[in-house]
């Protein structure tokens, strides 16, 4: 097997600042710069104290630049938007339990590049050795199901006196839950279930942390693996992670544990109604009772360990001018206090052909929203 060498990165010259929300320019004239050197860089600093919360990490800016992922654009390979979310998010909710955000920076992958994730991610054959999917074009009669649709690397970093290194990464494997082929001019989807997509999944990430391990920087640092099972592409609810597992050191993973995380879609289809599903309902019914011009409302539940703990709505819609969204917006506001009066994170967005026109967000110590007209 081929070496996939990395030259180890010393972030002594970088900049932290937020993952995620802007940085004000008071914050900005605020900041200390620093100027060092060392053996393989000369980069000035600037370091932000601020952080919005614990449920965000700081990212690194090397040079004053944002250092996008060696395989960026790669994970859009996947089937929808919402798959493409919960993949990239989901990772990182599962690094927090090992990676605390208070600890760590957040550096987007730079170990793996795009080529090496598509050799990865191909179909092993003599051609391409490495390739972790099964079968090869001389089997073509005979291919066993495409497991494997993506990876994803995060890096994690750690702060030692005036240095930033790395200290962990954690990987996504993106499963495919469908394998469509076709076979005499005919087209065909096959489902793949859940154990199988786990067993596949445990092996091929033994055999990535075993190449992870043979590059001298990464021999001791902490790597989590998640594997994730992509939804179909017309499912808005997107993917979930099945199960996930840490190495610490060496190259063998010594169990794994199951991830009870699951996306549902309100209204329900061919399930029992809830409490969760019924209040939803409520909301839903009065608002298209309001306006003439609703093309649907549906709600995007996460659960874990089933219990809710966020709910995202989206309310699409025609308007003809500025006076109807703001008095749909302001009923959607009054049946949203009345009716979505849960103790987790809740927005309700209304979009149009044109785009967004209004955000509704609860607070929910007093389960009122409040609301914003773009």
């Amino acid at each position: 097997m081929k070496k996939y060498g990395i030259s180890r990165v010393i972030f002594g010259l970088v900049t932290a600042t937020l993952l995620s929300g802007c940085v004000g320019l008071e914050q900005l004239n605020d900041q200390t710069d620093h100027t060092k050197s060392n053996s393989e860089t000369h980069v000035p600093v600037k370091t932000t104290s601020n952080q919005l919360s614990n449920d965000f990490y700081r990212a690194l800016i090397e040079d004053g630049k944002y250092k996008p992922s060696k395989s960026r654009g790669v994970s859009l390979s996947l089937d929808s938007g919402y798959n493409i979310n919960n993949f990239e998010i989901g990772l990182m909710d599962l690094s927090k339990k090992v990676f605390p955000t208070d600890q760590y920076f957040f550096r987007e992958g730079q170990v793996l590049d795009s080529d090496t994730i598509k050799e990865w991610i191909g179909r092993k054959s003599k051609q391409n050795p490495d390739g972790l999917n099964p079968g090869t074009a001389e089997d073509s009669k005979n291919l066993k199901p495409y497991y494997l649709a993506q990876l994803l690397e995060q890096d994690y970093i750690v702060k030692n006196d005036n240095t930033y290194e790395l200290a962990g990464l954690s990987i996504g494997l993106a499963m495919n839950s469908q394998y469509r082929y076709t076979k005499d001019g005919k087209e065909y989807t096959q489902e793949i279930d859940d154990e199988t997509l786990k067993q596949q999944g445990k092996e091929m990430a033994s055999i990535i942390l075993q190449r992870l391990r043979e590059i001298d920087s990464l021999k001791d640092v902490a790597i989590v693996f998640g594997i994730f099972k992509q939804a179909a592409p017309d499912d808005i609810a997107g993917g979930t992670y099945l199960s996930t597992a840490t190495s610490t050191k060496g190259a063998l993973i010594s169990s794994w544990s199951s991830v009870n995380k699951k996306y549902k879609v309100f209204p329900l289809v061919g399930e029992e109604a809830t409490q969760d599903s019924t209040q939803f309902e409520n909301f839903r019914t009065n608002v298209e009772n309001f306006f003439p011009n609703l093309s649907g409302v549906t709600g995007r539940a996460c659960y874990e360990d089933g219990v809710l703990t966020e709910l995202k709505v989206e309310i699409i819609t025609q308007f003809y001018g500025k006076a109807e969204i703001i008095a749909f917006a302001q009923h959607c506001t009054d049946m949203a206090s009345k009716y979505l009066k849960y103790n987790v994170p809740v927005e309700v967005r209304i979009k149009s052909i044109n785009g967004p026109e209004a955000l509704l967000i609860q607070n929910q110590a007093t389960h009122s929203f409040t609301y914003h007209i773009y």
